[in-house]
């Protein structure tokens, strides 16, 4: 499959406002010479980025004030793919949920299924719609989890809504060959961003990987239009491994770096 020609086109980046999104868009930008339209609920954060790829790159890009949990805000997104007329997605948006499993949580579970789970598929069947009556080359890439391959102790309820991401994902690249869409799961372990701060880490960033390689990664993921991404050796060996042992001693093993006393 040839690659996407993104330059002087316009990308989707979900997420833009801070962390692995920001970090695409910028990828974008300079990389790639793609004009991205910028999704985020911080519009303040979304000016600055804005700006900074105006300066640093010369180039044209669109902000989207837009919460993916909200039926309001996927309409924005998708209205404003559409009037752009968007070649690419990049669905970086997603939060977390971190702890013992708890009824007391269960407020954060469901804005997490709401975002993760929920909104993510009506914007995805929202814009794989879109890109599907266009008839041209397009491509959609979700960032999803190697926590969703391996289930995630501690962050028991976004795994699941990762493992959920990774099935959709393998199953709608079968569905749509011949239809010009191709879709792409991006699952990197722990990267070093703000939401990585909220796991808790027992050691800290040991182990993660830089934001902004895990984003040109991923980016280069979208335009040669892979259906699965696994960044990094040692996540890879991580994937393999969640294959060939014993499940429950793998979600062991995932749960060493989130594991709380009792």
């Amino acid at each position: 499959m040839p690659p996407l020609p993104v330059a002087g086109s316009w990308v989707l980046v979900t997420g833009a406002s801070s962390g692995l999104g920001r970090s695409a868009a910028l990828r974008l930008a300079g990389a790639y010479r793609a004009r991205p339209i910028l999704v985020g609920r911080r519009v303040d954060s979304l000016r600055d980025l804005q700006s900074e790829i105006a300066t640093r790159f010369e180039i044209e890009s669109d902000i989207i004030e837009a919460d993916q949990s909200t039926a309001e805000g996927r309409a924005r997104i998708v209205a404003g793919t559409e009037a752009r007329a968007a070649i690419a997605a990049l669905l970086a948006a997603g939060v977390t949920s971190v702890g013992r499993f708890d009824a007391e949580k269960t407020a954060d579970y469901g804005n997490l299924i709401e975002t993760n789970v929920a909104g993510f598929t009506d914007l995805l069947a929202r814009l794989v719609t879109l890109f599907k009556s266009r008839g041209g080359a397009t491509a959609v890439l979700a960032v999803s989890s190697l926590g969703g391959e391996t289930s995630l102790p501690y962050q028991a309820v976004y795994g699941a809504s990762k493992a959920y991401t990774n099935t959709l994902i393998q199953a709608l690249a079968v569905e749509l060959r011949g239809t010009g869409v191709s879709v792409g799961a991006f699952l990197p372990g722990g990267i070093d961003t703000p939401m990585a701060a909220q796991s808790t880490l027992r050691w800290g960033r040991l182990g993660l990987m830089d934001a902004d390689h895990c984003a040109a990664l991923a980016v280069d993921a979208l335009v040669r239009r892979r259906r699965l991404t696994v960044p990094g050796l040692g996540n890879r060996l991580i994937y393999f491994a969640s294959r060939a042992l014993a499940r429950p001693l793998v979600a062991r093993a995932a749960s060493l770096p989130y594991r709380q006393p009792d």
